[in-house]
């Protein structure tokens, strides 16, 4: 598998480059795995992972061979690829690269990353046998390497600000690039509330004909945070509209399915001794927004925060809604040099009367947590710290034997 990692690792340099030019020639020369299951499609600004992995838990409890690519990873790059509910296997996932590369050599084309990464999802899940796949947009909608599926489902989590130099600047341009997604003989459902956002999609919609459903349903949800009963209720009815296409699911493999969504970095808890951690990848003030009533309600003062953001995020309105809550900040690095720099984030806590520190690399940032008197700490800015906190403390479990 060591040849396929260093394959997919060295168009990380390749950079984003809009179009679906690239993914429609390689696919046409592999024939076309991605047409050979049907897929569900999610987009969105925030919950589009945890509804995703809803979907895709339930369409698994109900006998369906189910494959599911998100993004990003935050420990193994294979968590971006589940086929049956597991990780993708080395083996699978070695094949699926070669083909990629075949593919890439003959039309004389050399992918991005993700567009790469995307393949491999429509290879493995063919190969793999997929019954049905449950494809996270990785950004946008309309120019995604996702996009160029014909889906059964179209579904849209809350959209917000993100994304901007890409997307547009406004409210209706991004949800106008979200809706992107939106294709012929597609049931579309979205959980957003604002009349402008909901009138971009609905227009959207028309143009085909397609069945529109404004969801505003909640159900209860195993993972944490009172915004993901929305998302939840979001993935329960995308799954009771898909029962007359995929007839397996039933009322029971819907709860059974909602009650197995795992979704790591997201709202996750670890217990380290007498020390409550929460991990959440919440990196834009929408995300914090939906976070901020659970960590009043459910962290306990004195409380820390660890924190690190990438620099292309709105940090300003991140920083001054979440440091206030605070007692004490530990600002890092979690990706150089994309982060946004810790002597940056010093001056935003001094200017806002913060008590912060810094320390530079994430694991440093962590073991200085753990090592503090706070027994109540909350790790959040960016999913790539989400990554490196959920490794670091996945590794304090197994030491300690937990």
């Amino acid at each position: 598998m060591r040849e396929a990692l260093e394959y997919l690792d060295s168009l990380q340099a390749s950079g984003i480059r809009p179009g679906l030019g690239r993914m429609r020639a390689m696919l046409r020369s592999l024939r076309h795995p991605e047409r050979t299951y049907p897929s569900i499609i999610v987009a969105g600004t925030n919950g589009k992972g945890s509804t995703s992995a809803t979907i895709a838990s339930v369409l698994q409890e109900s006998g369906y061979r189910t494959g599911f690519y998100t993004s990003p990873h935050l420990v193994d790059i294979r968590e971006r690829w589940k086929i049956g509910g597991s990780m993708i296997e080395p083996e699978l996932l070695q094949r699926s690269v070669e083909m990629l590369r075949d593919a890439a050599d003959r039309v004389a084309i050399t992918p991005t990353y993700f567009e790469a990464l995307t393949i491999v999802a429509f290879i493995a899940f063919d190969l793999a046998g997929c019954e049905v796949a449950v494809l996270e947009v990785g950004m946008g909608g309309r120019l995604d390497a996702t996009n160029v599926i014909r889906p059964i489902a179209s579904v849209i989590t809350p959209i917000g600000m993100d994304h901007m130099e890409y997307l547009g600047s406004t409210l209706r341009k991004i949800a106008a690039e979200k809706a992107g997604i939106i294709h012929r003989g597609s049931i579309v459902l979205t959980s957003n509330d604002d009349p402008k956002i909901l009138e971009v999609l609905r227009r959207r919609a028309a143009q085909f004909d397609n069945r529109f459903i404004h969801v505003m349903e909640e159900h209860d949800s195993v993972l944490a945070g009172e915004f993901q009963r929305r998302n939840t209720g979001l993935a329960v009815r995308t799954a009771r509209e898909l029962q007359t296409i995929l007839p397996q699911i039933t009322d029971e493999s819907i709860e059974r399915g909602v009650a197995k969504t795992r979704w790591r970095g997201r709202l996750e808890k670890f217990e380290i001794g007498e020390t409550n951690i929460w991990v959440d990848g919440c990196h834009n003030p929408h995300a914090v927004q939906a976070v901020i009533p659970f960590i009043m309600d459910s962290l306990a003062r004195p409380r820390l925060l660890v924190f690190g953001i990438m620099s292309d995020k709105a940090v300003m309105p991140v920083v001054e809604e979440l440091f206030p809550l605070f007692d004490h900040v530990i600002v890092t690095e979690p990706y150089p040099p994309r982060s946004m720099r810790t002597d940056v984030l010093l001056d935003a806590a001094r200017t806002l009367g913060v008590s912060a520190t810094a320390e530079k690399q994430p694991d440093d940032a962590m073991r200085s947590a753990l090592a503090s008197d706070y027994r109540s700490i909350f790790v959040g800015g960016s999913l790539y710290l989400a990554g490196a906190a959920v490794g670091f403390l996945d590794a304090q479990h197994e030491e300690r034997g937990q």
